[in-house]
């Protein structure tokens, strides 16, 4: 009898330890439109941002871009043709090619985790992923507050 007991005890106990480490499913994103921006502009006139798009639990569309400074006319940074000629001639890359790469991978993926750093893009697509993951993390809740991310975490 006293096997019987303790079998049963120790089975309740394995059941409620494997129970408690069990991973939780991933929240549902809800629909609604979630936005990122650093608080201020960088030490070269830009500031990242992003709007991240969700319909039926899926990321739809994403924006993702650098306003600039009065210093940079206050465009885009896809927009500013002397800023990507010189950085295409230094990086092999430019604005306009480079955050097409990030957001259709994040579209593909729909993990920040796997984007794959763009080369000569290495702050930008580390600001995009890190963007779209507290993008995701309101999504999660539903909470379309706008996110304001400190330059100098």
């Amino acid at each position: 009898m006293k096997k019987i007991i303790f079998s049963i005890t120790l089975l309740a106990l394995l059941t409620l330890f494997l129970s408690a480490c069990a991973v939780e499913p991933a929240s549902p994103l809800q629909n609604g439109s979630y936005s990122v921006t650093f608080d201020d502009f960088d030490s070269t006139g830009w500031k990242a941002y992003l709007v991240l798009y969700v319909k039926d639990q899926k990321i739809e569309n994403v924006e993702y871009d650098y306003i600039g400074s009065s210093a940079n006319g206050g465009i885009l940074k896809s927009e500013d043709s002397s800023y990507a000629e010189a950085m295409f001639s230094v990086a092999g890359t430019k604005p306009e090619l480079y955050i097409r790469q990030l957001v259709e991978s994040l579209l593909t993926h729909q993990d920040p985790d796997k984007i794959e750093t763009v080369s000569g893009a290495t702050t930008s697509t580390k600001d995009f992923k890190r963007f779209a993951e507290f993008a995701i993390e309101a999504a999660k809740k539903g909470d379309t507050s706008p996110i304001i991310v400190s330059q100098n975490e």
